[in-house]
């Protein structure tokens, strides 16, 4: 089942909202974490900032991969209805 063309394209203005949101929240986590670490010489809370910087480097990749594999999906199966 598809979403008929105006409903698709708000769901994936949404899904690119999301995203903009959470790579907007993890830099700034990061940016914090490490200021604040540095700050006050704790190891522990610069690791946590450079872990942010780890997600945004990689979780947020392997996330945009597997919803452009389900995405494509989804659009061969519309096409092969047709």
């Amino acid at each position: 089942m598809t979403a008929p063309p105006a409903a698709a394209e708000r769901l994936r203005r949404r899904g690119f909202w999301l995203e903009y949101a959470s790579m907007a929240w993890m830099t700034a986590e990061a940016a914090v974490a490490i200021t604040a670490g540095i700050l006050a010489s704790s190891l522990a809370l610069t690791g946590f900032g450079l872990d942010s910087v780890l997600e945004l480097w990689w979780a947020d990749p392997a996330a945009a991969l597997a919803i452009a594999v389900l995405a494509a999906r989804e659009g061969l199966e519309a096409w092969h209805d047709d």
